[in-house]
């Protein structure tokens, strides 16, 4: 019982890692490999089901047919791993090793189904007893010289003669490779074979303690395709400290479970008697603690930085999104520059910034080092124009895409000493450059580092737009802390709005922060001539940190509208910025609305708005209109909560968006304003122009708290005047 639940738990630990293996995008060759996964995984379940079959006494010849077809498998399974080894990294055709493997595959049919002798019977005493009855191969003087039966015949042909003449001819490709990196992955493979040989080994000694061994003969594969697998998924050349800690890693997660469930067993076997209820629960609770080690280890031990493997996008998105940016910028570039070196293995970090005179210019460098590049470089808009920002020299040196500027791209890594940049841009502006120097270890930039920084994008565009705009003291000069904290930032909200100026619509609004610098912002986006958007909403916090963001997230929403024409979308792509690249915590509370003239609509999607009125003329009241509404920057998923809403516009009504702190201001007494408050506000000023309007209620405010306010008030007001 105990070895049909092993090979039943095997096999289908082999499909979860077939499947693993498959969604792996570094893996380069996962359709055939992953086919060999899924073979091996047949085997172990025919074997469980081999041993099911005896316990439930089902016919023999039915329980032989199984087994010899697992066999037949087994040396598909053989050659097929050695076509993929041999042929790893050749766009040849190989017609040649296409027949061997046919030839060798017949053979084995012919052995286990044709061959008077060659598979007799198979007797299995469930947990205790597997032997295969074969005869001899061969007769008269060459049987003295060679005693195999055919079955042992078969074993040493495809565990042991194939596997080792395709290593001979992979050791012999790697002594003529040229690439570093093919060299050690072929002898990776090769490794792999060797690890194949030490299993089959190691069951043929347990086969003298415990006869079910043989019957793991398939075993053998399992070691060798892990190895395979690394080569296969690997890009990079292996460094010392690599290599240590992917040994370390490999003992703690395969050689230290296995070596405590071998131990469990041989306890269980040497207390108990075999098939008895205590041997199955001691072993049955040996396999959960291994289990539970396994999954500890997993979540705790083996994400330590001198224990992790070469894929490091987690831990380099950890430290890049814990950056504070509250601090000295040379501090802020010192911790970028420790990121891509420790996890990325650059040699060197270089941040290059527009510079206000036509240049990008590096920041803190010396003068021996100091970067200068024109902003207007024509190759600069041939990677934007194809969406490719970032670039690695192998990209800029062979991909035909970028033929037309290849030169002047091949220059820049050369002149900057650089293996890599990424242009971070807000729209087609150019707002800097990250340079990145050859890798310590002599590898190349590989897609895994593409795929790391695509999605880590949004990351290094704050840490630009940081450098740029706030704290770029090298470049922009040395200018007043206060200066800096409150009136560039505030300044920078209100003069980058577009006004309208449609003849139907009158706008007014008021922002007041209440500590000199907060995370509220109004915008107003001319669409076209008949649409305009407006936005007002509040970030989380206050201070520099919620100021700092409120401008980033101004820039990326117009960013996103260049891109993106469904209102839908643009909110959730709103709302993956703020949670994957804005400080953790942070969360938007506001309305987004399109106003469409031509047709005096008013399209809005609430996304926590506390209060949004709408006073109607012909029934002069005033109502609310936000309905439900749901925060930015929660959930990861918000499709199913974003809700376009539309309202039709008379001449006379007025829309009035607001902030929660217009309605939760307390007074003295602790008393809240309240929408009430606002909303006859609303019906008292309804004769004033909108700006007026906006005024008078913070106004109201203000007279109704008789102290300095403590929270941050945005109002905005529409007046519709006319629908012609």
């Amino acid at each position: 019982m105990f070895f049909m639940l092993l090979s039943a738990v095997i096999g289908t630990l082999l499909i979860a890692f077939a499947f693993s293996f498959d969604n792996s995008k570094g893996s380069r060759f996962s359709n055939p490999f992953v086919n060999m996964i899924m073979f091996i995984s047949a085997l172990f379940y025919l074997l469980a089901f081999v041993q099911l079959f005896t316990i439930i006494e089902a016919p023999r010849q039915f329980i032989l047919l199984v087994a010899r077809f697992m066999y037949v498998l087994m040396a598909w399974v053989s050659t097929g791993l050695c076509r993929i080894a041999i042929t790893y990294e050749s766009d040849k055709p190989h017609p040649v090793l296409n027949v061997t493997r046919w030839i060798f595959n017949l053979a084995a049919f012919a052995v286990i189904f044709i061959v008077n002798g060659g598979f007799r019977d198979l007797i299995i005493e469930p947990d205790s007893y597997y032997k295969i009855y074969s005869g001899y191969a061969f007769s008269g003087g060459l049987a003295q010289l060679l005693p195999f039966t055919w079955y042992t015949l078969y074993c040493v042909v495809f565990i042991i003669v194939l596997p080792f003449i395709s290593s001979l001819i992979i050791l012999i490709r790697a002594e003529n490779a040229k690439s570093k990196l093919l060299r050690q992955n072929l002898h990776t493979i090769a490794l792999g074979f060797l690890s194949m040989w030490v299993v089959y080994a190691v069951l043929q000694l347990g086969n003298r303690f415990q006869p079910m061994f043989s019957s793991l003969i398939m075993l053998s594969y399992v070691p060798a395709i892990i190895i395979f697998s690394k080569a296969f998924d690997t890009m990079e050349v292996w460094g010392k400290r690599l290599i240590g800690r992917t040994i370390l890693r490999m003992t703690l997660i395969y050689l230290l479970p296995a070596a405590i469930e071998g131990l469990v067993y041989l306890l269980a076997r040497h207390l108990f008697p075999v098939g008895s209820a205590k041997y199955y629960w001691i072993i049955f609770a040996g396999t959960v603690l291994v289990v539970l080690l396994w999954v500890f280890m997993g979540r705790h031990f083996l994400k330590a930085d001198k224990l992790r493997g070469s894929k490091y996008g987690e831990p380099f998105e950890n430290a890049i999104s814990k950056i504070a940016y509250d601090g000295n910028p040379k501090g802020i570039i010192d911790i970028l520059t420790n990121c891509f070196k420790k996890y990325v293995d650059s040699s060197t970090f270089t941040l290059a910034i527009d510079a206000g005179t036509g240049f990008l210019e590096s920041v803190f460098t010396d003068e021996e080092n100091k970067i200068m590049i024109p902003i207007d470089d024509p190759s600069f808009d041939v990677l934007l124009n194809q969406k490719h920002p970032i670039v690695f020299r192998e990209y800029a040196q062979k991909d035909y895409s970028v033929v037309s500027v290849r030169e002047q791209l091949v220059q820049l890594l050369d002149s900057t000493k650089s293996d890599a940049f990424i242009v971070l841009n807000e729209g087609r502006h150019v707002l800097g450059i990250m340079f990145l120097g050859p890798k310590n270890s002599g590898n190349r930039y590989t897609p895994y580092d593409y795929e790391v920084f695509t999605k880590m994008y949004s990351n290094f565009f704050v840490n630009v737009y940081y450098m740029k705009n706030i704290m770029n003291e090298s470049v922009v000069g040395t200018v007043n802390r206060e200066i800096r904290m409150s009136s560039q930032i505030i300044t920078s909200i209100q003069e980058n709005m577009d006004y309208i100026t449609n003849p139907k619509i009158d706008c007014g609004y008021r922002m007041v922060p209440a500590h000199n610098i907060g995370g509220e912002f109004i915008d107003l986006i001319r669409l076209n001539n008949e649409r305009h958007m407006f936005i007002i909403g509040s970030l989380n916090g206050k201070g520099i940190a919620a100021s700092m963001s409120m401008v980033i997230l101004k820039s990326v929403i117009r960013t996103d509208l260049a891109e993106t024409s469904d209102f839908k979308i643009l909110v959730q792509k709103i709302n993956n910025f703020i949670r994957t690249s804005l400080p953790k915590g942070t969360f938007f509370a506001g309305v987004l609305s399109m106003l469409d003239f031509s047709t005096d609509t008013m399209y809005y999607i609430n996304c926590g708005c506390p209060a949004l009125f709408m006073y109607n003329h012909i029934y002069n009241n005033v109502i609310e209109i936000q309905g439900e509404g749901h925060v930015l920057g929660f959930k990861k998923d918000i499709s199913n909560l974003v809700r376009v809403k539309k309202v039709k516009l008379s001449e006379g009504d007025i829309i009035l968006a607001c902030t929660d702190g217009l309605i939760e201001e307390k007074s003295l007494r602790g008393e809240s304003y309240g929408k009430t408050r606002v909303q006859s506000q609303i019906m008292e000023n309804a004769s004033f122009p909108a700006d007026k309007m906006a005024q008078f209620t913070y106004d109201g405010l203000v007279q109704f708290t008789s102290r300095a306010l403590e929270s941050d008030v945005t109002v905005l007001v529409l007046k519709y005047k006319s629908n012609k």
